[in-house]
């Protein structure tokens, strides 16, 4: 499909790191046998109150801002995530409002390829209605 464009993107990550240190230490084993298993030195941890949605706003917000948009401007939302906020409403529901999207909103929950599964839905969106669509991929 030709005449798409991303106007903008944005990121989120919890500020707190937990390092591959820290985890050997807590469950005894040795930092080699952890990085081994899984290749990470250190990974994001949300604090009380950052929530899959919380994250989803502020890259939400950073990705209109690049792209001089607001919520009012956006015709559909999707959110992308595997670890949903509640089994219902949706995470798009509580993104939705906090954003002040004007259209409609819909999660996506296919784990790893979420996102993916997002964009292919923003494109067959946009075959029938060409306002901006804001996709996130939110996770915690």
């Amino acid at each position: 499909m030709s005449g798409f464009a991303i106007a903008g993107w944005g990121k989120a990550l919890p500020e707190r790191v937990v390092t591959s240190t820290e985890l050997a230490e807590r469950f005894g084993v040795d930092e080699h046998w952890v990085v081994s298993r899984c290749g990470i030195q250190e990974r994001r941890a949300v604090d009380p109150g950052q929530t899959t949605a919380s994250l989803a706003v502020d890259a939400g917000r950073a990705a209109l801002a690049k792209a001089g948009l607001t919520g009012a401007d956006i015709a559909h939302l999707i959110v992308a995530t595997a670890t949903p906020e509640q089994p219902s409403p949706a995470t798009s529901a509580f993104v939705h409002h906090d954003l002040g999207i004007a259209g409609g909103a819909m999660d996506v929950n296919s784990e790893c390829a979420g996102f993916v599964y997002g964009l292919v839905a923003a494109m067959g969106i946009l075959r029938m209605d060409r306002r901006p669509i804001l996709l996130i991929g939110s996770d915690t």
